[in-house]
């Protein structure tokens, strides 16, 4: 039990990369508060964002706890769960928390099929913090997976689930979770 105990205050990363969660954080903010165009329901959703809707944005998800298990990285899989289960309570309560707030006669939590709980978008943050993780934890490598996360969030507009704020704002918080919860592999 004391390794665990050891294991588990080495989850918590010594230093924080400040530039780079500022930039995020702007990101964030432009995501919530420019209002951009609410694009109209595509007759056809390409069969690229059909499969990356249901199937190959949880590739990154996988990978990421799959690498610490593979890589027998305690502290990795640690850092893993806390930065899932901190991007989905942020997503969850912003999404509540911003659902009525109006800017520039723009409700955030409309949706563009008129449905609520728009902002921010949990399908890409849920992509972002596991790519996020595997980029901080393991290296530039995993930016492969970049492209999955611009399919998942193209899906969202052309299931018009999404708008274009909501999918940046959602990125980004994807991404500052990963930055404040997660470590480099040693």
């Amino acid at each position: 039990m004391k390794t665990f105990k050891a294991l588990y205050a080495q989850s918590f990363p010594r230093h924080l990369p400040f530039k780079t969660l500022g930039l995020f954080f702007v990101l964030f903010l432009v995501g919530a508060i420019t209002p951009f165009p609410k694009i109209a329901k595509q007759a056809q959703v390409p069969l690229v964002f059909d499969v990356s809707e249901h199937y190959a944005r949880f590739v990154p998800t996988i990978a990421s706890f799959v690498l610490p298990l593979a890589k027998r990285d305690v502290v990795g899989l640690i850092q893993i769960v806390h930065v899932s289960l901190a991007t989905t309570i942020a997503t969850h309560s912003l999404k509540w928390g911003l659902n009525n707030m109006v800017i520039f006669n723009r409700r955030l939590g409309e949706r563009p099929n008129g449905s609520a709980k728009n902002m921010p978008s949990g399908h890409s943050s849920m992509i972002a913090c596991a790519l996020a993780f595997l980029v901080r934890r393991y290296g530039w490598v995993w930016l492969i997976f970049v492209p999955l996360a611009f399919l998942t969030m193209g899906a969202r507009i052309y299931y018009n689930a999404h708008t274009i704020g909501a999918l940046i704002a959602g990125f980004s918080l994807g991404v500052l979770c990963a930055l404040f919860l997660t470590s480099r592999f040693k």
